[in-house]
């Protein structure tokens, strides 16, 4: 066992080795900058900077309040030597007079609802370096038309633009609204076959909320997250497609989807969270295909049609594993144990993605047929070998693997019929 790990150590670092070869023949890596972390240290002292109220801690400043009578506000990119680095939940909430704020490039997160119900609040510049809006920041700011979010925005909350002027613009262009990959509203879209466009990284919380126009949703293979209550209350969903790609599915995500018959979760989610499926009166079949370490509390909730759970688990697996209270749904169902899970082209230890361990164990079934062994490879693995479809799988497959993984990681998308014809 332990000459395997060895000689598997040493692999990973010859087709690191080689990998970086391809690429140098082709493309320049692109820069890659450090993101700084967003957690603060507990609360040292607080004090004014003329109409706004801050917190000092450790590490920065943080804005928590204003005047109620401030109509244009400036925020300074430091206070008493510290970056300006959070404006705190609710901390210009309902300032009615407030018309304009401009904010310091300091700043990388503004809290939930920060700046609720603003209402003539028509001029916002955001932070060029911005990471993070909490749920219900401009929501309610009915006079905000025009706002500018940065590229490096990656963390948003649910209802962020809800009630403004800028959200139902967006939506007049386009019902599907997206913000840096990610659909941020889709309360709009009123085809009954929704198909969400490659390209799309996440879900955003309640994005299509009580959306009662959609029967079928095709989702994207660049799709990672579904976040909680998105599908919330869409009575009409009877068909969802989740890719193998998503690997956090949130709570609350189907909640209530009174019309969903059968639904995947594909093998890069360990956890069904808390009333996922609950009140999902018409469901029928379940599908987990990972490697399950918990059901959370009311994941199958008053989903008593249920018949049918295939999972990947062994018996045993399945009653060691830890299920929350309130899983009636459960309760009538027959688990179907070992149930084979199809595995993603190059995928052969089912990891959810193709790295240099795939390849690895691609070339030791390979070498061991060379000299008359069997490959060690189950019916799945087998099918994944073989990435250009020939039938055969060969050092051509090794060669597409490695193509694969090399164009991805510099961050050019790659399919792979993009090499395999």
């Amino acid at each position: 066992m332990e000459r395997n790990l060895d000689i598997m150590q040493l692999w990973k670092k010859l087709c690191t080795l080689l990998t970086a070869g391809m690429l140098a023949l082709s493309v320049s890596p692109a820069a890659i900058s450090a993101v700084p972390e967003i957690c603060a240290a507990a609360a040292e002292n607080t004090s004014t900077y003329g109409k706004l109220k801050y917190t000092l801690t450790s590490d920065r400043a943080i804005i928590t309040s204003c005047e109620k009578s401030a109509v244009s506000v400036t925020i300074p990119e430091e206070i008493e030597g510290k970056p300006v680095l959070q404006i705190a939940e609710n901390a210009f909430y309902s300032h009615t007079e407030l018309t304009d704020v401009t904010i310091p490039d300091t700043v990388r997160a503004l809290g939930s609802r920060a700046f609720y119900g603003c209402s003539k609040l028509n001029h916002v510049q955001l932070p060029k370096y911005l990471l993070t809006i909490g749920s219900g920041c401009f929501m309610s700011c009915t006079s905000l038309s025009e706002i500018t979010i940065p590229g490096t925005v990656r963390n948003i909350g649910n209802s962020v633009f809800f009630q403004t002027p800028w959200l139902e613009e967006r939506q007049a262009e386009d019902p599907l609204v997206q913000v840096n990959h990610i659909v941020i509203d889709g309360e709009k879209c009123t085809d009954e076959t929704l198909v969400i466009p490659e390209g799309v990284t996440e879900i955003c919380d309640a994005a299509f909320m009580v959306n009662l126009k959609i029967k079928e949703v095709i989702l994207p293979e660049s799709l990672q997250t579904i976040g909680a209550s998105a599908f919330w209350q869409c009575h009409s969903l009877e068909k969802v497609e989740i890719p193998d790609s998503v690997t956090r599915i949130d709570k609350r995500a189907f909640y209530d989807c009174t019309a969903l018959r059968e639904i995947t979760f594909p093998a890069g989610v360990t956890t069904i969270p808390a009333y996922v499926l609950a009140n999902c009166l018409s469901l029928e079949k379940v599908t987990l295909k990972g490697q399950l370490t918990e059901i959370s509390q009311s994941a199958f909730s008053l989903s008593t049609q249920l018949t049918d759970v295939y999972t990947v688990l062994s018996e045993s697996e399945w009653n060691a594993l830890p299920i929350g209270d309130d899983n009636d749904g459960l309760d009538g169902a027959v688990i179907h144990y070992d149930t084979p899970a199809a595995l993603n082209l190059g995928d052969m230890d089912n990891s959810g993605k193709v790295d240099s361990t795939d390849v690895f164990y691609l070339m030791l079934g390979i070498a061991q047929r060379g000299v008359g062994l069997e490959s060690g490879w189950t019916a799945a693995q087998e099918q994944a070998a073989d990435v250009d479809g020939n039938g055969i799988v060969d050092s051509t497959d090794v060669f597409y693997t490695m193509l694969y993984i090399a164009r991805n990681s510099v961050g050019i998308p790659t399919e792979w019929a993009d090499i395999c014809g």
